[in-house]
């Protein structure tokens, strides 16, 4: 009786609980279109900008999303000034992801001298400021084998921080007729200040080989034909160009906060930390970015021999 009981009184919830159940449509909120601007004026080059849309994070990316959030051809009025000659940049096709940019054509980036960016895009007008700092040398590179490998290591390089305090770089890397871009190594920080170097010789170690981050387009972890220490390591016969510039504190803020974004993102535990775009006027994420900049360009004939490559 007892057992008979209870099948009703489970039935009976089973019953009750089902007619509970309602179906839910969630609308999920749509992000504030923003402008993500990429804006770089190397000294002894031409200024450079890179213009696109963010979107959801809910969104599921295709190509023709990602294709239509690039901002080109006269969509955008991208607009340079070093206080003296004002110049409205050229829809350019690049040589990386996203392709289509503008770039400078009346003067080139001089050492220590400021840069006004403005953009005019639909009725919004974002404005940024950089200055361009004095370069600061590379004394010495080296290259260490792996260990086990008699063909594949990573690069070292030294330099001098100069006396006076307040100086923060950038470091890229390219590997000469393979790539056609210069790109952060592949692994840590690409970025340093002198806040416990200052005056000191510095020593960088190891610096990887560094790769294309648009995984949409460049999905190198999924290239079957490259393995993994192709991707991060220099080999011998590799002809390599580092490029070491100097940059201004809110260049260095802006990908500090980069980096700070990216670690606690990946904390349960804590909120990701906000990206501090330099970009000011609409809002918008991104850069403009000044940099004092020296080339060291080194061939790899063995493991424990650089020639300097002019």
């Amino acid at each position: 009786m007892k057992m008979k009981l209870r099948n009703i009184i489970f039935l009976l919830l089973i019953i009750i609980t089902s007619s509970c159940i309602k179906d839910i449509s969630l609308e999920l909120p749509k992000a504030d279109e923003k402008l993500v601007i990429e804006a770089m004026i190397d000294s002894d080059d031409y200024p450079i900008v890179f213009i696109s849309k963010n979107s959801s994070y809910f969104t599921n990316i295709d190509t023709t999303i990602l294709n239509a959030s690039i901002v080109k051809g006269s969509d955008a009025c991208v607009i340079v000034s070093n206080g003296a000659i004002t110049d409205t940049l050229k829809p350019t096709i690049m040589e990386r992801y996203p392709y289509h940019g503008y770039r400078g054509t009346k003067f080139k980036g001089e050492v220590n001298k400021s840069y006004d960016l403005k953009i005019l895009y639909q009725d919004k007008e974002y404005n940024s400021t950089t200055t361009i700092p004095e370069p600061v040398p590379i004394d010495s590179v080296w290259f260490n084998l792996l260990p086990g490998n008699d063909t594949m290591g990573f690069l070292g390089f030294k330099f001098t921080d100069p006396e006076k305090f307040g100086n923060y770089y950038t470091f890229y890397v390219k590997v000469l007729e393979q790539q056609k871009w210069y790109y952060r190594p592949s692994f840590g920080s690409h970025i340093l200040d002198d806040k416990l170097l200052n005056g000191q010789e510095f020593s960088y170690t190891p610096l990887t080989k560094g790769y294309e981050r648009n995984a949409y387009y460049h999905n190198v972890w999924l290239d079957e034909d490259l393995d993994f220490l192709s991707l991060v390591c220099f080999k011998v016969g590799d002809s390599v160009s580092l490029k070491m510039s100097a940059i201004d504190a809110n260049s260095f803020n802006f990908w500090s906060s980069v980096y700070r974004n990216v670690l606690t993102g990946s904390n349960p535990f804590t909120n990701p930390a906000s990206v501090k775009s330099n970009i000011y006027g609409s809002p918008a994420n991104g850069h403009w970015i000044g940099s004092g900049t020296h080339f060291t360009n080194v061939y790899i004939t063995d493991s424990a021999t650089l020639i300097l490559i002019p």
